[in-house]
């Protein structure tokens, strides 16, 4: 579809409007792809890892990667709704800020 996280556009949408919501700079932020990118990339990361899903959540794990969990943004069910992903990433991530 030729957008990525950083556009803002499709999934990214929900989740920066929760972000933003918790005072999280979207611009400080970096997206990488556990089944895409390379792991050590991941594993070196100074930051705050965040499993956006399940799977990814999963992958952490195998490499015993240390990180928090969300909802990927384009999860389905009553997360979905603004007000619901927007607690849910707040009751998640929001001790980072």
């Amino acid at each position: 579809m030729n957008v990525t996280w950083v556009d803002k556009h499709l999934a990214a949408a929900p989740l920066y409007r929760a972000l933003k919501e918790i005072g999280i700079c979207w611009n400080e932020c970096a997206f990488l792809n556990v089944f895409e990118d390379d792991i050590n990339d991941i594993k070196s990361f100074e930051g705050i890892i965040v499993a956006m899903g399940r799977s990814v959540e999963k992958e952490l794990k195998r490499h015993q990667i240390r990180h928090e969990f969300i909802y990927h943004p384009a999860t389905r069910g009553t997360v979905r709704k603004t007000e619901n992903y927007n607690n849910h990433v707040k009751e998640r991530i929001g001790h980072i800020v």
